[in-house]
């Protein structure tokens, strides 16, 4: 007799195996009446965890799957360098597999570690994912997944994220703290949930300072070259901002030439700070202040996570919501923003 499988039972009920795989962990985003009728439809047809099955995939695979939209030469680098010290340690390979941010691409890397029958799947999400149905083939494996960087709020997984909503208020509090009053932020692509973040921490803190919010001086872009342009067209605004918030080491690379090229004074006339992974503001001139996200402490903390569920099990307990971890950053003051002592002088 063909033992059923979470697949038979999505497809009797016309919903999605994630969807039946969650309903059957009691999972809160799934109607009560729709878990009745899941679990009273897995005991009609004797449906039965194949957790042998589980046990057996988890244990003898020394492979592990990362997914990631690029490899741009600021954070991933590092947060790749922290995965694998950590799943060299643990006895594990790793398979790095390119999205190039679509998610078509995404769902072909999910499969090419469901055929590789990886011990564990750690991913960034590319910002056209919008959902996880291309991962129902790794939960029905009982495959963990830890999520960073980029990732998904509803899914009930493990991640690793940084407070970005929080840590953009902190670099607004900062340049108004040093005396900024017209504070104009560049921002990478708007479609990211990072990027989203970001922008309303720093909407947030304005308002909170009482500081104008002006279409004016908020820009996006979504490599060095668009942040250049940002740059100049900030600087040639009838009254130019005499304070910048860089959303990353991308983002920063390309501005600082720009307003460096309109010969306003840094930082007497205007401050700049950007989030990094704290290795390039130290080679830009002047220095750039900034608050410090390090990529490769995601990196670890993202497979020591990783490697945690794939030997205590714990994903596979029903209803397991998934950890977040939150980590923390650290302001490095440079030379490109006064210090608070000064602006109470102003």
């Amino acid at each position: 007799m063909k033992r059923i499988t979470i697949k038979d039972l999505a497809q009797q009920l016309g919903v999605n195996p994630s969807t039946i795989s969650r309903a059957l962990k009691d999972h809160p985003d799934i109607s009560p009446a729709l878990r009745e009728q899941v679990k009273k439809l897995a005991d009609t047809l004797h449906y039965r965890p194949n957790y042998m099955a589980v046990n057996l995939r988890r244990r003898s695979s020394r492979l592990v799957g990362l997914v990631i939209p690029e490899t741009i030469m600021f954070f991933y680098p590092y947060l790749i360098k922290g995965i694998e010290h950590v799943l060299h340690r643990h006895g594990y390979s790793l398979i790095m597999l390119l999205s190039n941010d679509a998610l078509e691409r995404e769902a072909e890397n999910i499969q090419i570690c469901f055929d590789n029958d990886v011990a564990g799947l750690m991913i960034a999400f590319s910002r056209e994912t919008k959902n996880i149905h291309h991962l129902e083939l790794m939960e029905e494996a009982g495959t963990p997944i830890v999520m960073f960087d980029k990732v998904l709020e509803e899914a009930p997984y493990d991640s690793v994220v940084l407070d970005d909503f929080s840590d953009a208020m902190m670099a607004v509090r900062y340049l108004a703290d040093t005396g900024c009053r017209r504070i104009a932020g560049i921002f990478g692509n708007l479609n990211m949930r990072i990027t989203q973040l970001r922008l309303n921490g720093f909407t947030a803190a304005l308002k909170q300072y009482g500081l104008p919010v002006s279409p004016d001086y908020i820009f996006f872009a979504d490599d060095p070259a668009q942040a250049l342009e940002c740059a100049q067209l900030a600087m040639q605004a009838p009254q130019p901002p005499d304070g910048i918030f860089a959303m990353t080491d991308e983002i920063i690379v390309g501005a600082l030439p720009g307003l460096l090229d309109s010969g306003i004074k840094i930082p007497d006339a205007c401050s700049i700070i950007c989030m990094s992974d704290g290795i390039l503001p130290y080679f830009l001139r002047p220095q750039v202040t900034f608050l410090r996200h390090d990529g490769y402490e995601v990196g670890r903390m993202a497979a020591e996570q990783l490697c945690a569920l794939i030997r205590n099990g714990e994903h596979l307990k029903p209803g397991y919501p998934g950890k977040q971890t939150v980590l923390q950053t650290q302001l490095v003051e440079l030379a490109t923003t006064r210090k608070r002592t000064e602006a109470a002088g102003r």
